[in-house]
């Protein structure tokens, strides 16, 4: 069942004197996470400071979420702030501005939901809505709740002792900053970061760094803030019972079409479905030009009939005609599974024929989360439909196959498989190996070269170093930019 959105959760405030005594450490906590990421992050190349940002950012919830429970060592809050950490981690390893963008938006969602989970942590709230909606509304209540901390930050400097502190600060650092540049033209030690300081604040890079601090540091104090907050009474998992608007004949109509149509079609592909024949009977198109036209069709097939299973499990209306429709159900999904199964085999009948590329390789992917997602949903048909575990399931397949993808140098093993396929097809894309794929794959294709002949091999070392020469890696970079990937690049030239 799918939870309630999470902007009608209500929250309650703890206690005054809790709040009070909580302010100063959840400011200077939110305040060092911030520094950290105007440190790290702030015009920086994605490496080591992905990981060590978002590590921090998660423990910091993390630690709050346990302040407030003792009892929440095993819970989604500690998953997910692992999740996040493990995917960001992968900045560090792969070059690809693209992977880049998928691992961004990936932590985004998974911090987000984490944020949101720390105020009432439950499996059973994390639904395909609840993570779709995740970022925005956890957003609107960070900003919220920021706001809140701040007008709460300056009702504490009313008190006598705060106003003490400020009037010492005032009168405190000017008088420290005359003195420091009185002695600095006394000791160069001092003298050198006099000038170091000068530097930095005489130059405009140094407001954005500030105006991006600011951010951030309004951002985690929300999220800080509204962890330490604690649920209303009332429960945030109530589940409600979808309206069936779909009839038992239509259902059993409806999934008995789509399941005949589907086994005819595996009856007449029965020749040469899972086959590798060069030729078709009675055409001029080879099965690898057949294969590049169909797995895409069939991939589409599978995964709107696992939407129609899951739709007419959902909403379909449940009397005398339930089991007939769970049969049919069952066989639609084993049908698909077979379908899946043959467009896999028709992408790597297509790689064989024209090469691997990354389009090609997360196509088989996408098949292979859609086939546990399936088998997945026979499992919830037979047992009866929990959407939200369904989702968690697949969910955690996904996120496990992601991992690993982003960890596996695919382009790597992409560029040297087609520099071995030259052997016996003659054949090499040199425009996609050097125009393409990102700097992951630079070291393969030069530790590759003496596998190919000339003029071949001087065509591809020439190709490389022209990309490079005009779009080149950075030379410079800092220890929390290190990437494992930029660092073989450079190393190969």
């Amino acid at each position: 069942m799918f939870v309630s959105m999470e902007t009608s959760i209500g929250v309650q405030e703890p206690p005054p004197g809790e709040a009070v005594h909580s302010t100063a450490r959840l400011w200077a906590s939110a305040a060092a996470v911030a520094a950290l990421g105007a440190r790290v992050l702030f015009d920086a190349h994605p490496g080591l400071n992905w990981p060590l940002w978002t590590g921090a950012a998660a423990a910091g919830l993390i630690a709050r979420h346990r302040h407030k429970r003792a009892d929440s060592s095993a819970n989604p809050v500690l998953l997910l702030g692992i999740a996040a950490t493990t995917i960001a981690g992968a900045a560090a390893v792969t070059a690809s501005n693209r992977l880049h963008a998928v691992i961004f938006a990936s932590v985004l969602v998974l911090l987000a939901m984490q944020m949101l989970l720390s105020v009432d942590p439950s499996w059973s709230r994390i639904t395909a809505r609840f993570a779709g909606t995740a970022p925005p509304v956890a957003l609107f209540h960070a900003v919220l709740c920021a706001l809140r901390r701040a007008v709460e930050a300056t009702e504490h400097i009313r008190s006598t002792r705060a106003r003490a502190w400020i009037r010492g600060l005032a009168l405190t650092i000017p008088v420290s900053i005359v003195f420091a540049l009185l002695l600095a033209e006394a000791d160069p030690t001092l003298a050198r970061w006099r000038d170091a300081i000068d530097a930095i604040v005489s130059h405009w890079a140094f407001l954005p760094r500030v105006v991006f601090f600011t951010a951030l540091l309004g951002l985690v104090v929300g999220a800080y803030g509204y962890a330490l907050t604690a649920p209303t009474t009332a429960s945030s998992s109530v589940t409600r019972e979808p309206a069936r608007w779909l009839g038992a004949t239509e259902r059993v109509m409806l999934l008995g079409a789509v399941t005949a149509l589907l086994w005819l079609f595996l009856a007449l592909q029965v020749g040469y479905l899972f086959g590798s024949l060069p030729r078709m009977a009675a055409t001029d198109m080879t099965f690898a030009e057949y294969a590049r036209r169909g797995f895409g069709e069939l991939t589409i097939v599978a995964s709107a009939s696992a939407v129609l299973i899951l739709l007419s499990e959902r909403y379909g209306q449940r009397d005398r005609h339930a089991p007939m429709a769970r049969v049919l159900a069952l066989a639609l999904v084993v049908a698909d599974l077979l379908v899946l199964s043959s467009a896999f085999h028709r992408v790597m009948l297509y790689e064989a024929a024209y090469g691997f590329t990354t389009a090609r390789l997360y196509a088989q992917a996408y098949m292979l989360i859609v086939a546990a997602a399936l088998a997945l949903l026979a499992l919830e048909v037979a047992r009866g439909l929990d959407t939200g575990r369904l989702f968690r399931r697949t969910a955690t397949v996904a996120v496990v196959l992601f991992v690993g993808l982003l960890y596996w140098n695919h382009e790597s093993w992409i560029a040297h498989r087609n520099i071995e396929r030259f052997a016996s097809t003659g054949q090499l894309d040199v425009a996609y190996l050097t125009g393409e794929l990102s700097a992951d794959a630079v070291s393969a294709i030069v530790n590759a070269l003496t596998l190919l002949p000339e003029p071949t091999r001087t065509e591809l070392r020439t190709a490389v170093q022209r990309r490079y020469a005009t779009h080149p890696l950075p030379a410079r970079e800092r220890w929390f930019e290190w990437n494992r990937s930029r660092v073989r690049a450079k190393a190969s030239f």
